[in-house]
């Protein structure tokens, strides 16, 4: 069972240039033995995504304490790139095949820990759709770091009707939303069409 976005208004995936392509060529014996149908890793990744998260907003606000004890608060000066919650975004996977999307991202996050020559994987992207299927906003990620990933557990009680999942940990230190609403796609009052008649 692969997961589908028609009810949950988003898509979320991988680049394709995710990964270096030599990295992602080293991976295609693995799909062609188990008989997985997709051109490359990055694809199979992508099918078991099940979510992702964004932070809110919060920030410490400094004090003051004028005359007689009263204390006065004044806003932040911090940059707004650093007043999310967190840098981080938890990526959570849906384990299939054995466990084997887990075990190619822990081989993923190795190679990159030992990648001297680049600090940082491709952007991630957001992209929030309507009823359409048109998108409304993107939200994308820049100089990503991949932090870390859960623990794996082999159990035997484990039942089989409840999915087994993990969660990809990774840093950001910039993020953009823009939104994609133009003209063409904004309902004019004017043009709405009369439901209720006014008797």
């Amino acid at each position: 069972m692969r997961l589908s976005t028609l009810s949950s208004s988003f898509i979320y995936n991988f680049p394709s240039n995710f990964l270096p392509m030599e990295i992602l060529r080293t991976y295609t014996p693995i799909l062609e033995k188990n008989w997985i149908q997709y051109e490359n890793v990055v694809d199979y990744l992508n099918s078991t995504i099940k979510s992702v998260n964004f932070p809110g907003i919060s920030f410490d606000i400094p004090k003051q304490t004028l005359m007689r004890g009263k204390e006065r608060m004044y806003k932040p000066a911090k940059n707004n790139q650093d007043i999310v919650t967190t840098h981080e975004l938890h990526i959570t996977f849906r384990s299939v095949d054995s466990d084997l999307n887990y075990w190619i991202l822990f081989d993923i996050l190795q190679k990159h820990y030992l990648d001297v020559e680049n600090s940082f994987v491709e952007p991630l992207t957001v992209t929030c759709v309507d009823i359409h299927r048109d998108a409304i906003y993107i939200i994308r990620f820049y100089e990503i770091i991949l932090k870390g990933l859960s623990d794996n557990i082999f159990d035997y009680s484990i039942q089989k009707i409840n999915p087994k999942e993990f969660t990809l940990t990774v840093h950001f230190n910039f993020y953009d939303i823009e939104f994609l609403l133009d003209k063409s796609k904004v309902l004019e009052v004017e043009k709405n069409p009369v439901i209720i008649q006014k008797i």
